[in-house]
């Protein structure tokens, strides 16, 4: 099949849906490479428990901004917006096709819609947050400030993420106003189109596929991973925030046991999935694919609605094409 250099292609949805593999038999068929935006699997050696895609399915088809940076730096919305739009870019000045997927939906939009213009980042006021965070209890206090002056935030960032609660209240504190309140461009970033495909299944058994998934990490060695990454960064990189990592530096530091960190990440894996669908509902245009039947079935149906999409009648618009969930 060929296809024109646009629009391109967005592989979302919860994770555990099987949306690496897919997005491989995708840039196959259609000429695509391969565009990560999972805010995790940009940093070098967090490799297990982000799920990064194994050196066998890598090896298929070009993948881009994997292991893109330290664990030391930190690689923001906007920073990852301009170096994803570039990315993006060379690849479709070549003729080929980006194949974006991930599970960071601020990432991605970001980079397909741009970001809101709220206040940048202030070290003197981040450095102040930071102190109380690292006091006792001081994440819980931080999450009970913000969820005073920005409930709306409070509620859609978990109490374990300290650096979006970081960011919330670094808006609030320097523009007097909740960051959930500054609109969110309705157009803008990139000014190209998007198909955006999501997966989804069953719930329970999604929940079952993701306890199995939270036993493999832990199996392949997330806690020595953990080890190792803590011998070359600090406990407050930011990746050390993420699900699974932040259970398995408890269980170095000798905090919780492996049962209780297996049992917590399940949890917050749950959590996040839950999220993530919440996120791909609130979006436009997305295309919802069952991921609970054979691969072939998706991976046709798949290139069915980008062929569709990107060759409609010439009496419609592309987005006429999408159906919605």
């Amino acid at each position: 099949m060929r296809l024109h250099a646009e629009p391109w292609v967005v592989i979302g949805g919860p994770t555990g849906t099987g949306k690496s593999a897919l997005a491989v038999a995708i840039a196959e068929a259609i000429g695509g490479e391969v565009v990560n935006y999972d805010s995790v699997q940009i940093y070098r050696g967090f490799d297990i428990g982000s799920a990064k895609p194994g050196i066998d399915l890598r090896a298929r088809v070009p993948h881009h901004l994997f292991d893109l940076a330290e664990a030391s730096s930190e690689i923001d919305a906007a920073e990852f917006a301009r170096i994803a739009s570039a990315t993006c870019r060379e690849i479709a000045a070549r003729g080929r096709r980006p194949i974006l997927v991930g599970g960071t939906g601020f990432y991605l939009r970001a980079l397909l819609r741009g970001l809101p213009e709220m206040p940048g980042r202030d070290e003197g006021v981040r450095k102040r947050l930071r102190r109380i965070m690292e006091s006792e209890r001081g994440r819980e206090r931080l999450h009970r400030w913000l969820a005073r002056v920005d409930p709306l935030s409070a509620r859609r960032i978990a109490a374990a993420d300290r650096h979006r609660i970081e960011r919330a209240l670094e808006v609030w504190v320097l523009s007097n106003r909740p960051i959930s309140s500054w609109p969110r461009p309705e157009a803008g970033g990139l000014g190209v189109d998007a198909c955006i495909l999501a997966l989804r299944t069953e719930r329970t058994v999604l929940a079952e596929r993701l306890d199995r998934r939270v036993a493999e990490l832990y199996a392949n060695g997330l806690v020595d991973e953990t080890r190792a990454l803590l011998e070359r960064y600090p406990a407050e990189a930011r990746p050390f925030g993420s699900i699974g990592y932040a259970e398995a530096v408890r269980v170095v530091r000798g905090e919780i046991d492996l049962e209780a960190a297996i049992v917590e990440t399940r949890r917050r894996t749950r959590a996040y999935a839950k999220r993530q669908m919440t996120w791909f509902r609130a979006e436009r245009d997305v295309h919802w694919i069952d991921a609970g039947r054979p691969f072939e079935r998706i991976r046709e149906e798949s290139l069915d609605t980008i062929r569709r999409f990107c060759d409609p009648p010439a009496d419609s618009r592309p987005g006429d094409a999408i159906t919605h969930e």
